[in-house]
């Protein structure tokens, strides 16, 4: 409830009730640039979380005055008075949700964690179940959040159906374009490569589209991660996104332990886990690294997984040593994420990118 239903954080974010999807991920951005405040968390339950103050923000204006001295009339993301209040919500979610695993390991004793909703969509709380070591093993599926419901509907049937469940890949949503496929020479590979190194932003529709939140490199925008300016060309100007929200990178696997000192990462796979890269290699890809110095680094572990994108940075690695890429959803802020080749030019034209690939072709705007 503190991350889409809560009226003080709609506010703060600057959100309507109707966008309440888009709330927690920007939550979780802001979070980073604030700190935990015991006496904020006591003050905060004191007044409710001030959760009905819907219709006006008076109420918290006042309250704000008279305990802290707090005078502003309106709401600035860059108040880091505000920021600490983002910062205590995001420690309280987290915390909370820790005892209450490891209230339930007690009670169950068991090796694995499937865990799923959209609170499994908290990255930062991820970290902390992982670190803990409470599991051997955690695994969360990559549409978390309403959306899997009908999945695990569909999992359950083909278990009573069949004794168990095949493995299936993110790329599920084929609804309308059964006859994509992806075909590409290693001569495409090279054209789009030349076009990032050229500081290109280029758009990807590939496939099938992936299930969940998260663009796992099939309905992607790529460009080059080693570098603020062009990251936030791709985040604020293109997609605009606000200021304060990080972006993402892809990688291979053999790279997670050169960036983040990390071997392996379940979670990486689908984009649900934050790493804290090392300081060393931040400058190597600060497009990509959070205020925090961490990361939401996607990993692709085998060319199985995702064999354009497993080619490309095998490519960049191997002969321009680029091991990473900006890897975000292909939208605009307010936009669905693109399903067909025609959605895909359609959103490229609006966004104004440098190029589309369809079905492994590359096409420059």
């Amino acid at each position: 409830a503190l991350y889409n239903a809560n009226a003080l954080v709609f506010s703060i974010i600057g959100v309507k009730r109707f966008d309440q999807n888009s709330v927690p991920g920007k939550m979780m951005g802001l979070a980073s640039f604030g700190e935990y405040n015991p006496k904020l968390e006591n003050w905060l339950i004191e007044n409710n979380f001030f959760e009905d103050i819907w219709k006006s923000k008076k109420k918290f204006f006042e309250v704000a005055s008279r305990d802290y001295g707090w005078d502003n009339n309106h709401l600035d993301l860059k108040d880091p008075f505000l920021q600490d209040i983002i910062a205590t919500m995001q420690y309280i979610f987290k915390r909370d949700t820790m005892d209450k695993l490891a209230e339930l390991q007690l009670e169950y004793k068991v090796d694995n964690l499937y865990y799923s909703g959209g609170s499994a969509l908290n990255i930062v709380t991820n970290n902390a179940i992982v670190e803990s070591n409470m599991f051997k093993s955690v695994f969360i599926p990559p549409c978390a959040e309403d959306s899997g419901l009908a999945l695990g509907a569909a999992a359950y049937v083909e278990y009573l159906k069949h004794g168990k469940i095949d493995y299936h890949s993110p790329y599920l949503n084929n609804w309308g374009i059964k006859e994509y496929a992806v075909e590409y020479t290693q001569d495409d590979i090279e054209l789009l490569a030349n076009a990032l190194l050229e500081e290109k932003i280029v758009g990807v529709c590939n496939g099938y589209g992936e299930v969940g939140p998260r663009a796992l490199g099939n309905r992607s925008i790529l460009a080059l991660a080693n570098s603020k300016k062009l990251a936030q060309k791709v985040s604020i100007e293109k997609k605009g996104r606000e200021w304060y929200r990080p972006i993402a990178p892809v990688i291979l696997k053999r790279n997670l332990e050169y960036f983040t000192g990390i071997k392996d990462s379940l979670l990486a796979k689908y984009m649900l886990m934050d790493f804290d890269v090392l300081e060393e290699k931040r400058k190597e890809i600060e497009g990509v690294v959070h205020v925090n110095g961490s990361s939401r680094i996607q990993v692709i572990d085998n060319r199985e997984d995702n064999p354009f994108i497993y080619d490309l940075l095998n490519h960049l690695e191997g002969n321009y040593g680029i091991r990473a890429l900006i890897n975000t959803s292909f939208n605009k802020r307010g936009e669905p994420i693109v399903h067909t080749a025609t959605d895909a030019f359609n959103s490229a034209r609006n966004m104004e990118l440098d190029g589309v690939v369809v079905n492994g072709k590359l096409e420059l705007l």
